[in-house]
């Protein structure tokens, strides 16, 4: 073998982990975890010669060309007598046997192509850049390898992305970095965070200028990716508004009976539907006089809007995959929920065509849950969100605000992370799990749904 890459000294903590532990290094741009994984995956080569078998994946085709870049100079060095390589198929054949596969993952037909393709050593890279991981989760299957071979999985990634709850939630949040922890599925793993003042091999000074200048001015952002924030993550398209001011404690609030007109509450519900995605349903109450005493025994503004509950069809390994509830069940769940808060059975949701050559929203109308289509003009549904959550801030008693019970666990997850859209600065990334987001925009953007002998009317009031 040649002469190998000098490793600095957070590579070499890295190196050190056991390798029958998984690795998770998050941290922030700029720290060396693309060469770590080289580091990892040379060695691991080196080691285990032919029976060694590496799968790397990232979530687009477009983005291996570098890391294929620097896998290969790596290779090259190491094995002086050369190696075998292909970046068409982006593979590289080791002289002692061992092979290193490098591809994309970005939808059901990528799974089918890798599966089956036995690997003792995966690697996700970017993992916060993918939408789900559903089909990550698919390929660990190929985790197997001839006895006394460790397998193991390792995990890279920067905060923010469409999976940057999910992959805090699981890797970072109350981790002790370094110690051994266990998931639910009974895999452990050691959390490996990092900063670019990790990497001695940078100009870290002009390296800070350009992370902040990539960033669009966003001092937040730059300040996740530089300093390796997980927790409060300024640069999500939420961050100025949303906080605690915005939640209010679990009540046993429940609306007054009789019409709107007389106690002066407004409710109904708000559906942002999906099938492979999840069903994301709002109960709230809209206050339509002023003084109003609401959850908590508090006085809101007029016009104010107070979302009680949510219903939503997630599922709990995976908040970005929807459990595929029918049209049927998700009526059944919001209207018991409806039941237990005394909320009108009304409101809007999105439609989509359904199997018998009718729609998802006549469907729901058959079994009691009665909704027209919202307003869904994106940019204006997020400023008035945007502005009634920062009345809430603001404390403004005369200002509409937004508020949301602590009980809404999905919302809470996934609205403070929402990142922004590269292009469209002023929409979130639809790619990220934006569906109690979406079903709160047509909550508040759209005309009030007043109930008239069965049928439903729109107006302003």
């Amino acid at each position: 073998m040649g002469k190998l890459a000098t490793a600095t000294p957070w590579q070499e903590r890295v190196l050190a982990v056991p390798e029958d532990i998984n690795l998770a290094m998050l941290g922030g741009r700029g720290s060396g975890k693309t060469t770590a994984l080289a580091l990892l995956v040379l060695r691991h080569c080196v080691q285990y010669e032919d029976k060694a078998r590496v799968l790397i994946l990232r979530a687009t085709y477009k983005s291996l060309a570098n890391l294929w870049d620097e896998m290969e100079a790596l290779f090259r060095d190491a094995f002086p007598g050369g190696i075998s390589s292909n970046r068409a198929d982006f593979v590289i054949r080791c002289p002692n046997g061992a092979v290193v596969t490098m591809g994309n993952l970005s939808g059901a037909k990528d799974v089918a192509k890798w599966q089956g393709q036995e690997a003792n050593l995966l690697a996700v890279d970017e993992i916060t850049n993918f939408t789900t991981l559903r089909h990550i989760n698919m390929l660990r299957a190929n985790l197997r390898g001839p006895a006394g071979i460790p397998t193991r999985m390792i995990v890279l990634g920067n905060p923010g992305g469409p999976l940057h709850a999910t992959i805090a939630r699981m890797h970072v949040t109350s981790r002790l970095p370094w110690r051994p922890y266990e998931l639910e599925d009974g895999s452990r793993w050691v959390y490996a965070p990092s900063t670019y003042l990790d990497n001695p091999t940078i100009d870290t000074e002009r390296y800070a200028r350009s992370i902040i200048a990539s960033s669009g001015g966003d001092r937040a952002l730059a300040e996740a990716w530089l300093n390796n924030n997980w927790s409060d993550l300024a640069g999500a398209f939420f961050a100025d508004v949303f906080g605690d001011h915005c939640i209010i404690p679990e009540s046993d609030f429940r609306v007054p009976q009789g019409p709107v007109s007389q106690h002066g509450w407004y409710s109904g519900v708000s559906l942002d539907w999906g099938w492979s995605a999840p069903t994301a349903v709002m109960l709230a109450i809209h206050a339509r006089q002023p003084g109003l005493i609401g959850p908590g025994g508090r006085v809101f503004p007029k016009g104010s809007w107070i979302i009680l509950d949510e219903v939503h069809s997630a599922r709990s390994d995976d908040p970005n995959v929807g459990k595929g509830w029918p049209p049927q069940m998700v009526a059944e769940e919001v209207l018991a929920a409806c039941e237990r808060w005394n909320v009108r059975r009304y409101g809007v949701g999105d439609d989509a065509r359904g199997l018998q050559n009718d729609t998802l929203l006549e469907q729901l109308g058959k079994h009691g849950l009665h909704l027209v289509k919202p307003r869904k003009d994106r940019i204006s549904g997020w400023v008035k969100v945007k502005s009634m959550m920062a009345a809430a801030r603001d404390g403004d008693p005369d200002t509409p605000g937004l508020w949301i019970s602590e009980r809404c666990r999905y919302a809470l997850e996934t609205l403070p992370l929402l990142p922004r859209d590269d292009v469209r600065l002023e929409d979130v990334d639809t790619t990220a799990n934006d569906h109690a987001a979406d079903a709160i925009r047509y909550l508040v953007n759209s005309p009030v749904m007043l109930a008239s002998h069965g049928r439903l009317s729109a107006g302003y009031y």
